[in-house]
């Protein structure tokens, strides 16, 4: 080993991330895998995932963790998107983005560190007080676990009850 080797920085590896739009009314949930640019900012890839609200909690795992995986390092190319330019919005089909925040529950998936072992879901309770639901599961569990507790978080989003 060179004794240089030792103080070269190396690269930085980010925490894996994946967002989840879910709506029993209008019976979707979109995944939404995350690109990261160089100054840590993240963004929506443009491919949009969409499963049926009712879809098996094992399809809904499977999709987790491959999209999960999608994650990747990207620059963004236009500095001036809006929201109304997100995929995930596009994918909604809806007319406004107040309507897409009105029937949509939001849970972010994130890997715990840069190992990523780790997924942490926060699930966006939309309280005043800006508290949220935040649950962390094995990266590795299987997909049917992943799948019941995405699916149980959005019902306590839903009812807006901790039990």
């Amino acid at each position: 080993m060179i004794l240089t080797d030792i103080f070269k920085k190396k690269r930085k590896e980010f925490p894996k991330m994946v967002v989840l739009y879910l709506s029993s009314e209008l019976n979707k949930i979109l995944v939404a895998p995350q690109y990261v640019d160089e100054s840590w900012i993240r963004f929506e890839q443009e491919e949009i995932e969409i499963l049926n609200f009712d879809c098996s909690n094992e399809l809904l795992g499977e999709t987790i963790k491959r999209n999960f995986d999608k994650f990747a390092r990207k620059n963004m190319e236009d500095k001036k998107r809006t929201s109304k330019d997100w995929p995930a919005y596009q994918a909604s089909k809806l007319r406004s983005m107040k309507e897409f925040e009105n029937k949509y529950d939001r849970i972010t998936i994130n890997g715990a560190n840069e190992a990523n072992i780790i997924m942490t879901f926060e699930a966006d309770m939309n309280l005043k007080s800006d508290i949220n639901l935040t649950s962390s599961v094995s990266a590795f569990a299987d997909n049917e676990k992943l799948g019941s507790l995405t699916k149980e978080l959005n019902e306590i989003q839903k009812s807006k009850k901790f039990e």
